[in-house]
């Protein structure tokens, strides 16, 4: 089981300035973690996971557009050992999509869809005004996807203890 960046039994990764902490537990943003990434696997997979839920190996739908997506547009990826970040149209297509097809799975819950909407229109809001800059910037995957409110409660939650690991 994957807690904000900590597995069980395992050092966490990415101790950054970013990262707020409490013991053990830690949140750590997507762009914090995406400016950790060194080209291994195992920080890349973290990365990964954060931002879609999914193995960068998994036979996803995410996965496949990615792809697609680096052939595309093969000046907005962003070489990372074996894998890649995308930046710019590229990276906002691959998060839109990506949220576009949580807000509408009938099968997850409502408030879950109705937080993958609100994310949609956060990174729709976010490519936009850096596009609409006088010299537009290509955010990538971590700093489009970054979610301040989300950073904001999840620390809150952790420093009043509602955060903690099942004891077994």
């Amino acid at each position: 089981m994957k807690i904000f960046g900590w597995r069980p039994g395992k050092t966490p990764l990415f101790e950054r300035a970013n990262s707020k902490s409490i013991g053990d537990l830690r949140f750590i943003s997507t762009a914090a973690m995406e400016r950790g990434l060194d080209g291994s696997e195992e920080h890349f997979a973290d990365y990964f996971f954060s931002i879609y839920h999914c193995s960068p190996d998994e036979p996803a739908g995410i996965n496949e557009l990615r792809e697609q997506l680096r052939q595309t547009h093969p000046t907005k990826a962003i070489q990372v050992g074996q894998r890649f970040v995308l930046s710019g149209q590229a990276a906002y297509l691959a998060l839109v999509s990506y949220y576009h097809a949580l807000s509408a799975c009938e099968t997850l819950k409502d408030d879950f869809r109705a937080y993958a909407r609100e994310c949609l229109d956060r990174v729709t809001d976010v490519h936009h005004q850096s596009q609409a800059l006088p010299i537009p910037i290509d955010l990538t995957e971590g700093q489009l996807n970054q979610d301040h409110r989300l950073e904001f409660l999840t620390c809150i939650a952790i420093s009043n203890g509602q955060v903690f690991l099942k004891q077994s």
